[in-house]
Protein backbone atom coordinates (compact mmCIF):
# COMPACT_ATOMS: atom_id res chain seq x y z
CA UNK A 1 0.00 0.00 0.00
CA UNK A 2 2.96 2.15 0.43
CA UNK A 3 3.58 2.16 -3.02
CA UNK A 4 0.61 3.35 -4.31
CA UNK A 5 1.50 6.93 -2.72
CA UNK A 6 4.15 7.22 -5.67
CA UNK A 7 1.96 6.42 -8.07
CA UNK A 8 -0.55 9.40 -7.49
CA UNK A 9 1.95 10.42 -10.12
CA UNK A 10 -0.66 8.89 -12.58
CA UNK A 11 -2.82 11.58 -12.02
CA UNK A 12 -0.86 14.17 -13.57
CA UNK A 13 0.37 15.70 -16.78
CA UNK A 14 -2.22 13.94 -19.12
CA UNK A 15 -2.59 15.90 -22.23
CA UNK A 16 1.12 16.83 -22.11
CA UNK A 17 4.01 16.63 -24.67
CA UNK A 18 5.77 13.92 -23.74
CA UNK A 19 9.00 15.54 -23.08
CA UNK A 20 7.52 17.99 -20.85
CA UNK A 21 5.38 15.57 -19.30
CA UNK A 22 8.32 13.28 -18.13
CA UNK A 23 10.46 16.15 -16.74
CA UNK A 24 6.90 17.28 -14.50
CA UNK A 25 6.33 13.76 -13.22
CA UNK A 26 9.75 12.95 -12.60
CA UNK A 27 9.43 16.41 -10.10
CA UNK A 28 5.99 15.37 -8.98
CA UNK A 29 7.59 11.83 -7.87
CA UNK A 30 10.00 13.84 -5.77
CA UNK A 31 7.59 16.00 -4.20
CA UNK A 32 5.62 12.77 -3.04
CA UNK A 33 8.75 11.23 -1.81
CA UNK A 34 9.57 14.08 0.28
CA UNK A 35 6.06 14.82 1.39
CA UNK A 36 6.12 10.96 2.73
CA UNK A 37 9.32 11.10 4.36
CA UNK A 38 8.07 14.14 5.82
CA UNK A 39 4.82 12.73 7.43
CA UNK A 40 6.68 9.90 8.67
CA UNK A 41 9.19 11.90 10.55
CA UNK A 42 6.58 14.20 12.12
CA UNK A 43 4.93 10.94 13.26
CA UNK A 44 8.09 10.12 15.36
CA UNK A 45 7.46 12.82 17.26
CA UNK A 46 5.04 11.99 20.51
CA UNK A 47 1.19 13.75 19.80
CA UNK A 48 -0.72 14.72 17.59
CA UNK A 49 -0.07 18.44 16.92
CA UNK A 50 3.66 17.80 14.92
CA UNK A 51 1.55 15.55 12.19
CA UNK A 52 -0.85 18.66 11.87
CA UNK A 53 1.99 21.37 11.57
CA UNK A 54 3.93 19.39 9.14
CA UNK A 55 0.63 18.28 6.92
CA UNK A 56 -0.10 22.28 6.84
CA UNK A 57 3.17 23.47 5.58
CA UNK A 58 3.77 20.30 3.20
CA UNK A 59 0.13 22.07 1.93
CA UNK A 60 0.94 25.54 1.97
CA UNK A 61 4.39 24.92 -0.39
CA UNK A 62 2.48 22.45 -2.71
CA UNK A 63 -0.38 25.02 -3.32
CA UNK A 64 1.65 27.79 -3.97
CA UNK A 65 4.59 25.80 -6.67
CA UNK A 66 1.28 24.09 -8.08
CA UNK A 67 -0.44 27.54 -8.08
CA UNK A 68 2.80 29.31 -9.64
CA UNK A 69 3.26 26.58 -12.34
CA UNK A 70 0.24 26.06 -13.59
CA UNK A 71 0.63 22.13 -13.05
CA UNK A 72 -3.41 21.79 -13.11
CA UNK A 73 -5.63 18.99 -11.06
CA UNK A 74 -5.39 17.44 -8.71
CA UNK A 75 -2.56 19.85 -7.81
CA UNK A 76 -1.76 20.16 -4.16
CA UNK A 77 -4.34 18.16 -2.97
CA UNK A 78 -2.30 14.79 -3.61
CA UNK A 79 0.97 16.07 -1.77
CA UNK A 80 -1.41 16.71 0.89
CA UNK A 81 -2.46 13.24 1.33
CA UNK A 82 0.55 11.57 0.48
CA UNK A 83 2.07 13.65 3.63
CA UNK A 84 -1.02 12.82 5.88
CA UNK A 85 -0.60 9.20 5.13
CA UNK A 86 2.91 9.06 6.22
CA UNK A 87 1.47 10.96 9.73
CA UNK A 88 -0.39 8.00 10.25
CA UNK A 89 3.10 5.82 9.90
CA UNK A 90 3.46 5.61 13.65
CA UNK A 91 6.73 4.23 14.89
CA UNK A 92 7.95 4.27 11.25
CA UNK A 93 11.14 6.23 11.77
CA UNK A 94 13.96 3.52 11.39
CA UNK A 95 12.60 2.29 8.21
CA UNK A 96 11.76 5.98 6.50
CA UNK A 97 14.61 4.65 3.64
CA UNK A 98 12.46 1.53 3.13
CA UNK A 99 9.46 3.86 3.10
CA UNK A 100 10.86 6.43 0.42
CA UNK A 101 12.23 4.08 -1.72
CA UNK A 102 8.69 2.05 -2.24
CA UNK A 103 6.90 5.69 -3.07
CA UNK A 104 9.75 5.87 -5.51
CA UNK A 105 9.08 2.66 -7.01
CA UNK A 106 5.45 3.54 -7.36
CA UNK A 107 6.31 6.99 -8.55
CA UNK A 108 8.08 5.26 -11.18
CA UNK A 109 6.02 2.61 -12.37
CA UNK A 110 3.45 5.49 -13.33
CA UNK A 111 6.32 7.22 -15.02
CA UNK A 112 6.87 4.37 -17.19
CA UNK A 113 3.55 3.52 -17.98
CA UNK A 114 2.48 7.08 -18.34
CA UNK A 115 5.70 7.59 -21.03
CA UNK A 116 4.91 4.34 -23.41
CA UNK A 117 3.15 6.38 -25.76
CA UNK A 118 6.42 7.97 -27.52
CA UNK A 119 7.53 4.72 -28.59
CA UNK A 120 4.67 4.12 -31.53
CA UNK A 121 3.10 8.20 -31.33
CA UNK A 122 5.90 10.31 -30.43
CA UNK A 123 3.79 13.69 -31.45
CA UNK A 124 0.73 12.10 -29.88
CA UNK A 125 -0.56 14.35 -27.31
CA UNK A 126 -0.05 17.34 -30.38
CA UNK A 127 -2.20 15.57 -33.13
CA UNK A 128 -5.30 15.05 -30.14
CA UNK A 129 -4.82 18.55 -29.05
CA UNK A 130 -5.25 20.01 -32.90
CA UNK A 131 -7.66 17.36 -33.79
CA UNK A 132 -9.93 18.72 -30.45
CA UNK A 133 -9.44 22.20 -31.65
CA UNK A 134 -10.91 21.30 -34.94
CA UNK A 135 -13.54 19.69 -33.74
CA UNK A 136 -14.48 22.53 -30.98
CA UNK A 137 -14.02 24.88 -33.89
CA UNK A 138 -16.43 23.23 -36.36
CA UNK A 139 -19.20 22.63 -33.47
CA UNK A 140 -18.86 26.43 -32.97
CA UNK A 141 -19.48 27.29 -36.44
CA UNK A 142 -22.03 24.74 -36.72
CA UNK A 143 -24.17 26.22 -33.43
CA UNK A 144 -23.25 30.19 -34.90
CA UNK A 145 -25.26 29.14 -38.01
CA UNK A 146 -28.29 28.67 -35.92
CA UNK A 147 -27.97 31.49 -33.07
CA UNK A 148 -26.76 29.23 -30.09
CA UNK A 149 -22.86 29.63 -29.98
CA UNK A 150 -21.87 30.76 -26.49
CA UNK A 151 -21.23 27.41 -24.75
CA UNK A 152 -19.37 26.15 -28.23
CA UNK A 153 -17.33 29.19 -28.81
CA UNK A 154 -16.14 28.37 -24.70
CA UNK A 155 -15.57 24.82 -25.60
CA UNK A 156 -13.43 25.92 -28.81
CA UNK A 157 -11.49 28.66 -27.38
CA UNK A 158 -10.79 26.28 -24.19
CA UNK A 159 -9.74 23.81 -27.08
CA UNK A 160 -7.40 26.14 -28.89
CA UNK A 161 -5.57 27.72 -25.96
CA UNK A 162 -5.10 23.63 -24.80
CA UNK A 163 -3.73 23.20 -28.32
CA UNK A 164 -1.52 26.10 -28.18
CA UNK A 165 0.31 24.84 -24.37
CA UNK A 166 0.54 22.04 -26.18
CA UNK A 167 1.62 23.28 -29.32
CA UNK A 168 3.92 26.27 -28.31
CA UNK A 169 3.99 26.89 -24.49
CA UNK A 170 5.18 23.13 -23.26
CA UNK A 171 7.91 22.48 -25.94
CA UNK A 172 11.11 23.58 -24.62
CA UNK A 173 12.67 26.55 -25.76
CA UNK A 174 15.65 25.75 -27.90
CA UNK A 175 14.58 22.13 -28.66
CA UNK A 176 15.42 20.77 -32.04
CA UNK A 177 11.88 20.56 -33.83
CA UNK A 178 10.55 18.32 -36.53
CA UNK A 179 8.70 18.73 -39.70
CA UNK A 180 5.53 17.34 -38.07
CA UNK A 181 5.12 20.07 -35.03
CA UNK A 182 5.61 22.53 -37.27
CA UNK A 183 2.63 21.25 -39.69
CA UNK A 184 0.60 20.41 -36.71
CA UNK A 185 1.67 24.28 -35.27
CA UNK A 186 0.43 25.58 -38.94
CA UNK A 187 -3.31 23.73 -38.49
CA UNK A 188 -3.46 25.47 -35.54
CA UNK A 189 -3.24 28.52 -36.71
CA UNK A 190 -5.33 28.10 -39.44
CA UNK A 191 -7.97 27.00 -36.83
CA UNK A 192 -7.72 30.30 -35.16
CA UNK A 193 -7.95 32.11 -37.82
CA UNK A 194 -11.41 30.20 -38.16
CA UNK A 195 -12.47 31.04 -34.92
CA UNK A 196 -11.32 34.32 -34.97
CA UNK A 197 -13.38 35.20 -38.83
CA UNK A 198 -16.50 33.23 -36.71
CA UNK A 199 -16.57 35.76 -33.96
CA UNK A 200 -16.20 38.65 -36.12
CA UNK A 201 -18.79 36.85 -38.48
CA UNK A 202 -21.14 36.82 -34.64
CA UNK A 203 -20.68 39.93 -33.91
CA UNK A 204 -21.75 41.49 -37.36
CA UNK A 205 -25.10 38.86 -36.76
CA UNK A 206 -23.67 36.84 -39.87
CA UNK A 207 -22.95 33.56 -40.12
CA UNK A 208 -19.52 31.77 -42.05
CA UNK A 209 -21.85 28.45 -43.24
CA UNK A 210 -21.33 24.73 -43.59
CA UNK A 211 -18.16 25.25 -45.89
CA UNK A 212 -16.15 27.08 -43.04
CA UNK A 213 -17.28 24.28 -40.90
CA UNK A 214 -16.49 21.71 -43.53
CA UNK A 215 -13.12 23.33 -43.28
CA UNK A 216 -12.28 22.78 -39.58
CA UNK A 217 -13.51 19.05 -40.06
CA UNK A 218 -10.88 18.78 -42.84
CA UNK A 219 -8.29 19.89 -40.64
CA UNK A 220 -9.21 17.19 -38.53
CA UNK A 221 -8.75 14.71 -41.15
CA UNK A 222 -5.53 16.31 -42.20
CA UNK A 223 -4.51 15.57 -38.67
CA UNK A 224 -4.40 11.53 -38.88
CA UNK A 225 -2.92 11.65 -42.04
CA UNK A 226 0.20 13.42 -41.14
CA UNK A 227 3.51 10.91 -41.42
CA UNK A 228 3.62 9.59 -37.96
CA UNK A 229 7.59 10.50 -37.55
CA UNK A 230 8.75 13.81 -38.31
CA UNK A 231 11.86 14.59 -39.92
CA UNK A 232 13.99 17.02 -38.20
CA UNK A 233 13.91 20.56 -39.18
CA UNK A 234 16.56 22.99 -37.47
CA UNK A 235 16.70 23.93 -33.53
CA UNK A 236 13.46 26.28 -32.39
CA UNK A 237 15.09 29.27 -31.12
CA UNK A 238 11.85 31.09 -30.26
CA UNK A 239 10.54 31.49 -26.44
CA UNK A 240 7.12 32.11 -26.94
CA UNK A 241 6.34 31.40 -22.98
CA UNK A 242 7.89 31.71 -19.51
CA UNK A 243 10.45 29.15 -18.26
CA UNK A 244 9.44 27.73 -14.74
CA UNK A 245 11.95 30.32 -13.31
CA UNK A 246 10.25 33.15 -14.28
CA UNK A 247 6.69 32.03 -13.74
CA UNK A 248 8.29 31.21 -9.68
CA UNK A 249 10.03 34.76 -10.07
CA UNK A 250 6.79 36.34 -10.67
CA UNK A 251 4.52 34.41 -8.26
CA UNK A 252 5.61 36.13 -5.21
CA UNK A 253 3.90 39.43 -5.13
CA UNK A 254 0.61 39.56 -3.21
CA UNK A 255 -1.20 40.90 -6.51
CA UNK A 256 -1.04 37.75 -8.62
CA UNK A 257 -3.18 34.16 -7.12
CA UNK A 258 -0.17 32.13 -6.27
CA UNK A 259 1.02 33.85 -2.43
CA UNK A 260 -2.74 34.26 -1.26
CA UNK A 261 -3.76 30.81 -2.42
CA UNK A 262 -0.79 29.26 -0.63
CA UNK A 263 -1.53 31.29 2.21
CA UNK A 264 -5.13 30.28 2.72
CA UNK A 265 -4.72 26.50 2.31
CA UNK A 266 -1.84 26.45 5.12
CA UNK A 267 -4.48 28.51 7.34
CA UNK A 268 -7.52 26.51 6.57
CA UNK A 269 -5.32 23.18 7.23
CA UNK A 270 -3.92 23.93 10.19
CA UNK A 271 -7.14 25.14 11.59
CA UNK A 272 -8.71 22.31 10.13
CA UNK A 273 -6.47 19.70 11.70
CA UNK A 274 -6.04 21.69 14.85
CA UNK A 275 -9.79 21.18 15.30
CA UNK A 276 -9.92 17.42 14.57
CA UNK A 277 -7.59 16.91 17.21
CA UNK A 278 -9.06 19.38 19.44
CA UNK A 279 -12.07 17.39 18.81
CA UNK A 280 -10.38 13.72 19.77
CA UNK A 281 -10.32 12.74 15.90
CA UNK A 282 -7.94 9.98 15.27
CA UNK A 283 -6.94 10.99 11.78
CA UNK A 284 -7.23 15.01 12.21
CA UNK A 285 -5.22 15.33 8.56
CA UNK A 286 -8.90 14.29 7.19
CA UNK A 287 -10.12 17.62 8.14
CA UNK A 288 -7.06 18.99 6.66
CA UNK A 289 -6.88 17.73 3.62
CA UNK A 290 -10.82 18.81 3.37
CA UNK A 291 -10.23 22.16 4.09
CA UNK A 292 -6.90 21.74 1.12
CA UNK A 293 -9.26 20.37 -1.66
CA UNK A 294 -11.78 23.70 -1.18
CA UNK A 295 -8.77 26.06 -1.50
CA UNK A 296 -6.43 24.62 -3.54
CA UNK A 297 -7.47 25.59 -7.21
CA UNK A 298 -7.85 29.19 -5.94
CA UNK A 299 -11.72 29.07 -6.92
CA UNK A 300 -14.01 31.98 -6.41
CA UNK A 301 -16.70 31.60 -3.21
CA UNK A 302 -19.65 30.33 -5.53
CA UNK A 303 -17.44 27.64 -7.27
CA UNK A 304 -15.99 26.67 -3.44
CA UNK A 305 -19.44 26.86 -1.90
CA UNK A 306 -20.13 24.17 -5.03
CA UNK A 307 -17.21 22.50 -4.38
CA UNK A 308 -17.77 21.98 -0.56
CA UNK A 309 -21.59 20.73 -0.66
CA UNK A 310 -20.10 18.15 -3.72
CA UNK A 311 -17.38 17.19 -1.43
CA UNK A 312 -20.30 16.34 1.50
CA UNK A 313 -22.75 14.62 -0.36
CA UNK A 314 -20.62 12.68 -1.96
CA UNK A 315 -18.43 11.08 1.21
CA UNK A 316 -22.24 11.00 3.08
CA UNK A 317 -22.97 8.30 0.24
CA UNK A 318 -19.71 6.97 -0.25
CA UNK A 319 -19.58 6.28 3.30
CA UNK A 320 -23.03 3.84 2.80
CA UNK A 321 -20.80 2.08 0.23
CA UNK A 322 -17.76 1.86 2.94
CA UNK A 323 -20.10 0.35 5.30
CA UNK A 324 -21.04 -1.94 3.03
CA UNK A 325 -17.65 -3.14 2.04
CA UNK A 326 -16.53 -3.19 5.17
CA UNK A 327 -19.35 -6.16 6.20
CA UNK A 328 -18.22 -8.10 3.31
CA UNK A 329 -14.47 -7.20 4.43
CA UNK A 330 -12.83 -8.37 1.25
CA UNK A 331 -9.45 -9.24 1.60
CA UNK A 332 -6.06 -10.31 -1.18
CA UNK A 333 -7.35 -10.06 -4.33
CA UNK A 334 -10.72 -9.02 -3.93
CA UNK A 335 -9.24 -6.11 -1.98
CA UNK A 336 -7.13 -5.28 -4.73
CA UNK A 337 -10.00 -5.33 -7.38
CA UNK A 338 -11.86 -2.98 -5.33
CA UNK A 339 -9.76 -0.21 -5.03
CA UNK A 340 -8.82 -0.37 -8.52
CA UNK A 341 -12.60 -0.68 -9.51
CA UNK A 342 -13.34 2.16 -7.30
CA UNK A 343 -10.35 3.95 -8.38
CA UNK A 344 -11.24 3.58 -11.88
CA UNK A 345 -14.47 4.80 -11.54
CA UNK A 346 -13.39 7.91 -9.82
CA UNK A 347 -11.62 8.75 -12.36
CA UNK A 348 -14.08 8.52 -14.81
CA UNK A 349 -16.48 11.65 -13.09
CA UNK A 350 -13.11 13.48 -11.47
CA UNK A 351 -13.96 16.58 -14.38
CA UNK A 352 -17.60 15.88 -14.95
CA UNK A 353 -19.64 15.42 -11.87
CA UNK A 354 -17.16 15.82 -8.93
CA UNK A 355 -19.91 14.81 -6.63
CA UNK A 356 -20.18 11.18 -8.32
CA UNK A 357 -16.26 10.64 -7.75
CA UNK A 358 -16.04 11.63 -4.23
CA UNK A 359 -18.65 8.83 -4.20
CA UNK A 360 -16.40 6.63 -4.92
CA UNK A 361 -12.90 8.05 -3.91
CA UNK A 362 -14.53 7.83 -0.19
CA UNK A 363 -14.20 4.24 0.17
CA UNK A 364 -11.25 3.81 -1.75
CA UNK A 365 -9.48 5.76 0.73
CA UNK A 366 -11.20 3.97 3.82
CA UNK A 367 -10.46 0.54 1.92
CA UNK A 368 -6.85 1.61 1.80
CA UNK A 369 -6.98 2.63 5.20
CA UNK A 370 -8.23 -0.38 6.99
CA UNK A 371 -6.91 -2.91 4.94
CA UNK A 372 -4.87 -4.37 7.95
CA UNK A 373 -7.71 -3.84 10.21
CA UNK A 374 -9.83 -7.13 11.38
CA UNK A 375 -11.96 -5.27 14.06
CA UNK A 376 -15.44 -4.12 12.87
CA UNK A 377 -16.20 -1.90 15.59
CA UNK A 378 -12.74 0.12 14.43
CA UNK A 379 -14.11 0.56 11.03
CA UNK A 380 -17.21 1.96 12.27
CA UNK A 381 -15.45 4.55 14.46
CA UNK A 382 -13.30 5.19 11.24
CA UNK A 383 -16.50 5.80 9.05
CA UNK A 384 -18.18 8.23 11.68
CA UNK A 385 -14.44 10.29 11.87
CA UNK A 386 -14.40 10.91 8.56
CA UNK A 387 -18.36 11.84 7.94
CA UNK A 388 -17.27 14.97 10.62
CA UNK A 389 -13.36 15.07 9.29
CA UNK A 390 -15.05 16.15 5.86
CA UNK A 391 -17.84 18.58 7.65
CA UNK A 392 -15.06 20.40 9.70
CA UNK A 393 -12.54 20.59 6.41
CA UNK A 394 -15.25 21.84 4.21
CA UNK A 395 -16.83 24.45 6.78
CA UNK A 396 -13.26 25.45 7.62
CA UNK A 397 -12.08 25.87 4.22
CA UNK A 398 -15.26 28.22 3.08
CA UNK A 399 -15.00 30.33 6.62
CA UNK A 400 -11.46 31.14 5.87
CA UNK A 401 -12.05 31.50 1.93
CA UNK A 402 -14.90 33.95 3.36
CA UNK A 403 -12.95 35.91 5.54
CA UNK A 404 -10.22 36.91 3.36
CA UNK A 405 -12.00 36.73 0.27
CA UNK A 406 -11.79 40.36 -1.81
CA UNK A 407 -14.08 40.66 -5.30
CA UNK A 408 -11.92 41.17 -8.20
CA UNK A 409 -14.89 41.07 -10.48
CA UNK A 410 -13.23 39.19 -13.71
CA UNK A 411 -9.49 38.82 -11.34
CA UNK A 412 -11.61 36.12 -8.89
CA UNK A 413 -10.80 33.11 -11.17
CA UNK A 414 -7.54 32.64 -11.51
CA UNK A 415 -6.92 31.43 -15.03
CA UNK A 416 -8.60 34.83 -16.34
CA UNK A 417 -6.17 36.67 -13.60
CA UNK A 418 -3.17 34.99 -14.86
CA UNK A 419 -4.54 35.74 -18.74
CA UNK A 420 -5.12 38.86 -18.22
CA UNK A 421 -1.92 40.12 -16.63
CA UNK A 422 0.15 38.66 -19.32
CA UNK A 423 -1.78 39.80 -22.07
CA UNK A 424 -0.97 43.06 -20.45
CA UNK A 425 2.61 42.73 -20.17
CA UNK A 426 2.61 41.87 -24.38
CA UNK A 427 0.39 45.04 -24.80
CA UNK A 428 0.25 47.83 -23.00
CA UNK A 429 -2.66 49.20 -25.18
CA UNK A 430 -4.77 46.30 -23.94
CA UNK A 431 -4.54 47.21 -20.32
CA UNK A 432 -7.67 47.00 -18.33
CA UNK A 433 -7.86 47.61 -14.71
CA UNK A 434 -9.58 44.66 -13.11
CA UNK A 435 -9.57 45.47 -9.80
CA UNK A 436 -12.27 48.47 -9.26
CA UNK A 437 -14.86 48.65 -6.70
CA UNK A 438 -18.81 48.65 -7.62
CA UNK A 439 -20.69 46.03 -8.54
CA UNK A 440 -20.70 46.20 -12.35
CA UNK A 441 -18.88 47.38 -15.13
CA UNK A 442 -19.64 49.29 -17.80
CA UNK A 443 -20.80 48.10 -21.08
CA UNK A 444 -18.05 49.87 -22.24
CA UNK A 445 -15.60 47.57 -20.02
CA UNK A 446 -17.13 45.00 -21.10
CA UNK A 447 -17.04 45.10 -24.63
CA UNK A 448 -13.13 46.20 -24.27
CA UNK A 449 -13.13 42.78 -22.46
CA UNK A 450 -14.65 40.68 -24.85
CA UNK A 451 -12.68 42.38 -27.67
CA UNK A 452 -9.01 41.36 -25.79
CA UNK A 453 -9.27 37.51 -27.30
CA UNK A 454 -10.47 38.28 -30.57
CA UNK A 455 -7.26 40.72 -31.16
CA UNK A 456 -5.27 38.18 -29.61
CA UNK A 457 -6.58 35.21 -32.10
CA UNK A 458 -5.74 37.79 -34.80
CA UNK A 459 -2.32 38.07 -33.91
CA UNK A 460 -1.95 34.81 -33.46
CA UNK A 461 -3.49 34.01 -36.87
CA UNK A 462 -0.60 36.30 -38.20
CA UNK A 463 2.25 35.28 -36.01
CA UNK A 464 4.55 32.99 -38.27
Amino acid sequence: MTASLGAFVALYGSGRPYLNRARLLGLIGCGLVMSVVAGVEAATVQGPWAGVVVAALIATLASFFCSALNIGPPGAYMFMLACAAGTSMYGQGPNIAQIAVLVAAGGAVSWTLHMLGVLWRPRGPECQAVANAALAVAEFIDNATQGQSDLPRHKAATSLHDAWRVLIAWQPAGNRSDLKLGQLQALSRELHGMFAAAVRAGSANRSLGPKASAEARDIRSRVAELPSEGAPAGRNERRSFFEPREMLATSFSWSVQPPRIALRVGAAALIAGSVGVLAGLGRSYWAAAAAVLILHQGLNWVRAMQRGLERTFGTILGLIVAAVLSWLHPHGIALVGCIVALQFAGQLFAVSNYAVAVFFFTPMALLMATAGSASTSDTDELLVARGLDTMIGCGVGLAVLLATYRTERAGDCSSTHFATNRQRSCDPSLSIELSRTGNHFSQRELAALRSVPNRVLLRLHRYR
